[in-house]
């Protein structure tokens, strides 16, 4: 039974896996971008002219890029044993490789809005990283909502639910992951409590001369920690 339930979680892992375009991996350039990539043992997995990817890199790349994605340890152990997430890893691999490539032959990344770009994704997955770690480690000390605590949960974020992980029904077969996307929606508004004590602690000036009029912005609402978009938003949990 734990086991299907494992399962249950790491399909919604490898649906992400399957429609995901790409990651933004940022870099130097200069064939930093995936010279990385070449460095390990092992049989090789992938090679593109003169670039071979060695099988320990494939796999701590892979692993990488699921953490990226919020995958927990349990999840991680069956998607690298899922041939299909493999093999769409690999495709992205290389998809990413030729594209970075080009880019690099291009001197994209030499160009002041290339270097922009990179800065802004490497801060980007930063923050996202951290605040999935954040949010995965608040989870554990969630306890697994009540039945109707679940149901309030399921009604309110039935449409995220259906579109974002395909559960469309609340089901003995759906509970255990409904009851983690719960805790990490829990999780998701402690970790925006402790955004909003690290601002009010801070010093923090706006030049509006620069940044213009701050009435004229929309009243402020609850906003999504940072890199937790997909997590359904969710006005139903304690407190």
């Amino acid at each position: 039974m734990k086991r299907r339930h494992i399962l249950i979680a790491c399909s919604i892992l490898i649906i992400a896996i399957l429609t995901v375009s790409c990651e933004d991996k940022a870099s130097s350039g200069s064939g930093e971008s995936f010279n990385y990539l070449t460095k390990g043992e092992g049989e090789w997995v992938i090679k593109i002219d003169d670039i071979s990817i060695p099988q320990t890199t494939f796999e701590s790349d892979f692993v990488a890029f699921l953490k990226l994605n919020g995958a927990q340890d349990e999840q991680i152990a069956l998607a690298k044993e899922n041939d299909a997430a493999k093999q769409n890893y690999a495709e992205q691999v290389i998809s990413e490789i030729l594209l970075l490539r080009q880019a690099e032959t291009d001197k994209f990344f030499e160009t002041e809005e290339g270097k922009a770009l990179v800065n802004t994704s490497i801060r980007s997955i930063k923050v996202q990283y951290y605040t999935q770690s954040l949010m995965l480690e608040a989870s554990k000390n969630i306890p697994d909502p009540t039945e109707d605590q679940a149901r309030a949960f399921f009604e309110q974020a039935k449409p995220q639910l259906a579109q974002n992980y395909r559960i469309t029904e609340f089901t003995t077969e759906n509970r255990p992951a409904i009851n983690q996307l719960y805790k990490m929606a829990y999780a998701q508004q402690l970790v925006q409590r402790d955004m909003s004590d690290l601002k009010d602690k801070s010093v923090i000036d706006r030049n509006d001369v620069v940044l213009g009029d701050r009435s004229l912005m929309p009243a402020p609402q609850q906003q999504p920690a940072p890199g937790t978009q997909a997590v359904p938003q969710n006005q139903v949990l304690p407190r």
